[in-house]
């Protein structure tokens, strides 16, 4: 993992941990955790991610995107938003 790719990740955890106020111990929680269907994230919730994406990364994640496997997980999510960051397609 480069130095993007896990500022991108912790960014994210960040924001999920805070959201969902998380514990610094929770075992459930982890990078491959599914934030759905664990609790960590609603619908509410994936408004405000893609909010912090938009300010914090300069990237809007297309709507199609919120419908891929990897982007109900934190190490997916990073992946899509560094594809968006490298200009690349994530369809």
């Amino acid at each position: 993992m480069d130095a993007t790719e896990t500022a991108t990740i912790e960014a994210l955890e960040g924001f999920v941990r805070s959201y969902g106020q998380v514990a610094p111990d929770d075992p459930d929680f982890g990078r491959s955790t599914n934030l759905w269907e664990e609790g960590y994230l609603d619908s509410a919730g994936v408004v405000e991610l893609l909010a912090f994406v938009e300010e914090h990364f300069g990237v809007t994640v297309p709507d199609e995107a919120l419908f891929l496997p990897e982007f109900t997980t934190l190490d997916g999510m990073a992946e899509v938003v560094d594809r968006l960051l490298a200009g690349e397609p994530v369809v």
